[in-house]
C-alpha cells in the first residue's frame, strides 16, 4: 500500500492527468499498489462491464473498474501468464486482446496513443522475463554439470587412492560387515534353515476308504454262528429292540403264530414279519457291533 503522494508521482512522470472519469480508479490505486512497484503507462477506455483502467506497472498489468455504490472489479494479469496480445486500431480508437490462459480480456480505447505505448511495454517485459527464464534454466543446467563433472572427479581420485592403498599393503579387503540388526536375523535366518533340514517330516497316511467299509470274514461268523450262548444273546436283543419292554426270560426262538390272510395267502406268506426274521435281518450288524466292543476292551 502507497500513499497518494506517490501516486501522484507516478502519474506526473508519464504526464497522465486525472479527471472525473477515472478519479475513482486512481484512488483505488493507492490500495492495489506495492511499495517498489513503478507506473510506466495508464489509458483510459472501457470492456465489457464498463469503463475501466487499464495500468501498466513494472510486474504486472492491472485493469482497474470502480463504480458507485461500492463495486469494484480488479484483473491482475502477471507478464508470465501472458500468452498472446492482439492488437487493433481504426481511425477513431484502438482495441487489444490480453490472452491469459483461461481468461481473455477485451479492452478498447479512443486514445491510441497511450494504448500503442502499453502494448510496447506489455511486450517488452514479455520478453525479458522469457529470458530471464531462460537464463535461468541455462544456470541450473550448467551448474549440475559442473556438480556431475566434480562427482565424476572425486569418484576417479578416490578409485585411484585405493588403489594406491592396495598396492602398498598387499592385503586382501575383508567383506563388508553388516550392521548388528542385520546380522541377527541372517543368524536367525541360519538356524531356522538348519533346524527344518534335520526334522523329519511327518508323512501323512491316507485313509482307504476300502478298509472302513470292510466285510466281516466268513470264517468269523461262521465261528460265532456256532456258539449257542451268541446266538441266544443276539436274539434276546433282537426281541427286546422290536417289542421294547418285553420279558426278557420270554423265548424269542419259538415259533410265532401266524394268522392267515383273508387276502391271498399264497402271495402275502412271503411279506410276513416276524421277530426271528428282524432279529435275522439285524445279525451281521450285531457281530461286527459285538466285535468291535471286543477289540477295544482287549486293547
Amino acid at each position: 500500500m502507497v500513499d497518494r503522494e506517490y501516486i501522484a508521482s507516478q502519474l506526473a512522470k508519464i504526464k497522465f492527468g486525472t479527471s472525473r472519469i477515472n478519479r475513482a480508479e486512481i484512488r483505488e490505486l493507492e490500495n492495489i499498489l506495492l511499495n517498489d512497484e513503478t507506473i510506466y503507462e495508464c489509458v483510459n477506455g472501457y470492456y465489457e462491464g464498463g469503463v475501466a483502467l487499464l495500468v501498466a506497472t513494472d510486474i504486472r498489468v492491472l485493469l482497474i473498474d470502480k463504480k458507485p455504490l461500492g463495486f469494484l472489479n480488479v484483473d491482475d494479469m502477471r507478464f508470465d501468464m501472458i500468452s498472446d496480445i492482439d492488437y487493433t486500431h481504426r481511425i477513431i480508437g484502438a482495441q487489444i486482446n490480453i490472452n491469459c490462459g483461461m481468461r481473455n480480456l477485451v479492452f478498447k480505447s479512443y486514445n491510441q496513443v497511450r494504448l500503442r505505448k502499453t502494448i510496447g511495454h506489455i511486450q517488452q517485459r514479455m520478453s525479458e522475463i522469457k529470458k530471464e527464464q531462460n537464463q535461468h534454466a541455462n544456470e541450473q543446467k550448467n551448474h549440475l554439470e559442473e556438480i556431475n563433472h566434480q562427482l565424476q572427479i572425486y569418484l576417479l581420485a578416490q578409485q585411484q587412492h585405493l588403489e594406491h592403498q592396495l598396492a602398498l599393503s598387499e592385503t586382501v579387503l575383508q567383506p563388508p560387515k553388516p550392521n548388528p540388526q542385520l546380522a541377527d536375523y541372517l543368524f536367525a535366518q541360519r538356524l531356522l534353515e538348519d533346524f527344518q533340514n534335520r526334522e523329519p517330516k511327518a508323512e501323512v497316511v491316507k485313509a482307504d476308504p476300502t478298509l472302513a467299509a470292510e466285510p466281516i470274514k466268513q470264517e468269523y461268523l461262521l465261528t460265532q454262528a456256532n456258539d449257542p450262548e451268541t446266538m441266544r444273546e443276539i436274539a434276546e436283543a433282537g426281541h427286546l429292540e422290536v417289542f421294547g419292554g418285553a420279558d426278557k426270560s420270554a423265548q424269542p426262538l419259538s415259533k410265532p403264530q401266524v394268522v392267515p390272510s383273508p387276502i391271498n395267502q399264497d402271495y402275502m406268506h412271503g411279506l410276513d414279519v416276524t421277530p426271528f426274521k428282524i432279529a435275522y435281518a439285524k445279525l451281521p450288524y450285531l457281530l461286527r457291533s459285538r466285535r468291535y466292543h471286543q477289540s477295544r476292551n482287549a486293547a
